[in-house]
């Protein structure tokens, strides 16, 4: 019999980078040691946590600590006073700290089922996504780096928002306001799977006809529940609702042309894919970023905007071609 994992027994692991020296905790830190199945007590609220320990987990090769559920709203405190607006940090940490936190509100709205708080997470996540951009906009190998590509639920969706308001900040067509909603839309574009059972979204074989035919409704799914709100965009709405559509008609739920899909949609079609391509999937492996690029510039123009293309892959793209040079 498996052994319930820490998760299931109220505990949320935090990544070690999230942490840094301070006085004023306000939340226990646990540790689970190799072989073991608990977790023991690693810093209590009350003892500072310094420098020196940070480096001896680093060192040792501990990515993770652990908090208790119950203080996941002290540790979203403590990452936004003392991390995220750090600007001494590198972009990358702070990026890596900011998925962090949302990754635990996130997963709470989802235990919860709550839409509101879902929105609202996204919300926030967009706000602070939009402003570090805006500030240094990051290298593509850096931010490609800072992200994880094993597709779970929250990965996915923290992944094509950062792509998404990548494309949009390169393209240079939007405004500080219209890039955190960008990035917050990203952030839901996939809420109507919510509603399909796990057993098809993790299904590791190919789907039946009527498994596929239910998935296929996921973006309708979400844009019901999300279309009544005061609070979203259409432009948001429309991430949901189009980003399986295609520019030649071949997408899903509508089968719409190029010509009726709102522009971010198009963003979020070219974020998804980039995306589901290059992460980890239950049937497959990541496919090589030379390989998704390629397909991505293969069908621009006519399954995918050209210029969402070329904003996303031509930065990674250009990376490539300097360091290759200045190799030689």
């Amino acid at each position: 019999m498996l052994a319930p994992s820490l998760q299931s027994l109220g505990y949320l692991p935090v990544s070690t980078v999230t942490l840094c020296a301070a006085n004023d905790l306000d939340f226990d830190l646990y540790i689970q040691h190799e072989g073991r199945s608990f977790a023991e007590l690693y810093r209590g609220r009350s003892y500072p946590l310094t420098q020196q320990d940070l480096e001896r987990l680093r060192t040792s090769g501990v990515d993770h600590l652990y908090i208790r559920w119950d203080d996941k709203d002290s540790y979203r405190s403590f990452l936004k006073q003392h991390v995220l607006s750090d600007k001494c940090m590198p972009l990358a940490a702070r990026l890596r700290a900011l998925k962090e936190v949302t990754r635990v509100a996130f997963e709470d709205a989802l235990r919860r089922n709550s839409c509101d708080k879902m929105v609202s997470t996204a919300g926030d996540f967009g706000r602070d996504l939009a402003g570090m951009l805006a500030d240094e906009t990051p290298a593509f190998q850096e931010l490609f780096k800072a992200l994880d590509h094993d597709y779970y639920t929250f990965t996915h969706a923290c992944n094509v928002s950062t792509y998404c308001a990548l494309i949009a900040l390169r393209s240079g067509h939007c405004d500080s306001i219209e890039l955190s909603e960008i990035a917050a839309g990203g952030i839901l574009h996939d809420i109507g799977k919510r509603h399909i059972p796990v057993q098809i979204l993790n299904k590791s074989r190919g789907l039946t006809d009527q498994e596929w035919a239910l998935m296929r409704q996921h973006p309708v799914s979400g844009y019901k529940e999300l279309a009544s709100r005061g609070d979203l965009s259409e432009g948001q709405l429309m991430m949901v609702y189009q980003h399986h559509e295609r520019l030649d008609g071949s997408g899903y739920p509508d089968g719409i042309r190029g010509d009726k899909m709102h522009p971010w949609g198009k963003i979020c079609a070219v974020a998804d894919v980039f995306d589901a391509l290059s992460s980890r999937r239950p049937y497959r492996g990541a496919v090589p970023l030379a390989t998704v690029i390629s397909y991505l510039r293969r069908f621009a123009n006519t399954q995918f905007d050209a210029e969402a293309v070329h904003a996303l892959t031509g930065a990674f793209a250009e990376e490539l071609t300097s360091a290759a040079v200045a190799s030689v």
